[in-house]
């Protein structure tokens, strides 16, 4: 289906109505493609954000934007999760609407600004920068927010959807400017359920620099939004475990 902005969004079964929002480097059926299961109780709607999968780019990626269309997907009710930048996203729109809200899930959003001061986030905003103003093309930009992140990456071709995706990401506002209503959050009792990976399976780089950040940024939305908190065996994508991570997720609507 299209919206009336002309944003693409995927739908999977039909039931009780849950919005996903991808993050940086993908789209809708590619970020939440072991979430499909979910379908057999659920309607899933899976954004294409702008510049991303089906969706045509519109200027440059804005997380503001992004939030005013996940927001009018929420209608009546539905729950939201978002990954990564579509964490950061989630946040916004569930601001925007929180009555429309039954439950939000974060997995490890990148809202840096809300943790300034810690090591790991000012370390992980300075390589973000160094990798958006350094490279020269989607593909090296990719490489170098990989390595940012403290991850080996190595140079890659990329086509279709994929190279697409890493075009609008180098344009991307960066997330640590957003600027994060939690006290209209923590008002709206909102039921959270905050997502990461423990980075065990990630390089020590990844896990000393990455993981501390999101951890960090984890605790301060824990703190002040009364969250639930769930920690997987993964890095960033704890969604790419299906099953268990679907479970959780089940158990979490479930008692909504």
């Amino acid at each position: 289906m299209r919206t009336a902005t002309g944003v693409h969004v995927t739908v999977w079964g039909d039931g009780e109505p849950v919005v996903f929002v991808h993050g940086s480097f993908g789209w809708g059926e590619e970020t939440w493609r072991e979430q499909r299961a979910l379908a057999d109780h659920y309607r899933l709607l899976l954004v294409d954000r702008r510049g991303f999968g089906a969706s045509p780019a519109n200027g440059r990626v804005d997380f503001e934007r992004d939030a005013e269309d996940v927001a009018a997907l929420l209608d009546e009710g539905a729950h939201l999760v978002g990954h990564s930048y579509g964490g950061v996203v989630s946040l916004l729109a569930a601001a925007q609407r929180p009555d429309a809200v039954r439950s939000i899930t974060l997995i490890e959003p990148p809202a840096l600004g809300i943790a300034r001061g810690n090591p790991a986030v000012e370390e992980l905003i300075s390589n973000i920068e160094a990798a958006a103003s350094d490279a020269s093309d989607p593909a090296e930009y990719r490489m170098r927010f990989l390595r940012g992140f403290g991850f080996p990456a190595e140079p890659a071709t990329l086509e279709g959807e994929e190279l697409e995706a890493a075009r609008a990401s180098m344009t991307e506002r960066p997330p640590w400017e957003a600027e994060i209503p939690l006290d209209r959050l923590a008002d709206a009792g909102l039921r959270v359920l905050l997502v990461q990976g423990d980075w065990c399976p990630a390089p020590d780089s990844a896990r000393a620099l990455a993981g501390e950040a999101f951890r960090a940024v984890c605790d301060v939305l824990d703190d002040r939004l009364d969250a639930e908190r769930a920690v997987f065996p993964a890095a960033h994508s704890a969604h790419r475990l299906g099953r268990a991570f679907n479970d959780r997720l089940r158990r979490f609507w479930e008692a909504a």
